[in-house]
């Protein structure tokens, strides 16, 4: 392990820090305006044979307008690489007006630069599904929040990993409430058929507005957690994180393993926890959902083969964390359907 990483782990071993307030993706763009808010992102086959579905939520608080759920001129961009590379693939961009309408874009490239809209390919609604010529099946509207987490029991990890220690028994010992419950957030649903993928692909999400006409990246996401579980509530990793893209971020790797080494510490669950730290940073950085394209999808702490909606994200992310099996121990309300859009549509009042 080189001098600067051995430094870090020391630091964190002796400083606080919290654990991790939500599944959402904080900018301090985001805090200001939540239709650019990026939260949960997930990849999984189709109800069609033939296909792949991949969602993307934003916007934690939608409201009862059509410019309260999608930022009207934003790029909502869903970034898929066939290669490791990040050099072949699609990027499949949503542009809505102030009346719900929206123009889809696309991108034949993965990682193009902030704000290409590439080629319309297709129209639709908010609220209403769409089907393309090229077979690509669209929703965008306002849905109920699948997520669900173990509120109780974050507070209690949080001071926990502040005062650096850890009891395993958190999870069984409170009375597990949902975090979500009753929460409702803005869903773009993408249906693509798979003869328009590789066999193999690596998917991440970006935001992008148009300000003093030049376009900013807003935020970055893919992997459930990433940020407020592997970031350590530094707001400067987490600006970083936002601008980034896959091909530019080794950098976190540094930072993944030392949170990981600190909490597997505390956990007393790995007899190198910086070694340990090493493997859950190689594993999670780049933070992209990597999908084997037409097979089961499931997110664990073994390894990541897309996302469902029935995953148990968080836990999973707890695992990887603290280095040993966690259960957060609370119900999965299943807020989703087998069929196209997967997700249940709500009224945003």
């Amino acid at each position: 392990m080189n001098k600067f990483k051995l430094t870090l782990v020391a630091s964190l071993l002796a400083c606080s820090t919290g654990a991790m307030a939500s599944h959402h993706f904080e900018s301090a763009a985001a805090l200001q305006d939540p239709t650019i808010n990026q939260l949960d992102n997930y990849v999984f086959q189709s109800s069609r044979p033939d296909a792949t579905a991949i969602i993307m939520d934003v916007n934690p608080s939608p409201k009862d307008t059509a410019d309260g759920v999608f930022k009207p001129g934003a790029l909502y961009n869903i970034h898929i690489s066939d290669d490791t590379k990040f050099k072949s693939g699609h990027t499949f961009s949503l542009k809505f007006d102030e009346q719900g309408n929206y123009t889809v874009y696309e991108i034949d490239s993965p990682n193009a630069p902030v704000g290409t809209e590439g080629k319309a390919i297709g129209k639709g609604n908010i609220n209403q599904k769409a089907e393309l010529t090229n077979g690509i099946h669209l929703w965008a509207g306002v849905a109920k929040d699948p997520f669900y987490g173990n509120s109780p029991g974050l507070h209690i990890l949080r001071q926990q990993l502040a005062e650096g220690t850890y009891d395993p028994t958190i999870w069984t010992s409170v009375k597990g409430k949902n975090i979500f419950t009753g929460r409702k957030c803005g869903a773009i649903v993408i249906d693509i058929p798979n003869k328009m993928l590789g066999k193999k692909v690596e998917v991440f999400m970006t935001t992008a507005v148009q300000k003093d006409n030049a376009w900013k990246q807003v935020q970055y996401s893919a992997i459930p957690l990433f940020s407020h579980s592997m970031l350590f509530e530094n707001e400067s990793l987490k600006a970083e994180h936002n601008q980034s893209r896959p091909d530019n971020s080794q950098d976190m790797k540094n930072f993944v393993s030392a949170r990981t080494a600190r909490a597997s510490t505390f956990a007393h669950s790995q007899k190198e926890p910086q070694a340990y730290g090493d493997k859950v940073a190689n594993m999670l950085v780049p933070d992209v959902i990597t999908y084997n394209v037409g097979t089961p999808a499931k997110f664990s702490a073994q390894s990541i083969n897309g996302r469902s909606l029935s995953d148990d994200a968080m836990s999973e992310m707890l695992t990887l964390l603290l280095g040993q099996p966690t259960d957060q121990h609370i119900t999965n309300q299943k807020l989703y359907t087998q069929d196209f859009p997967y997700l249940i549509p709500a009224a945003s009042k």
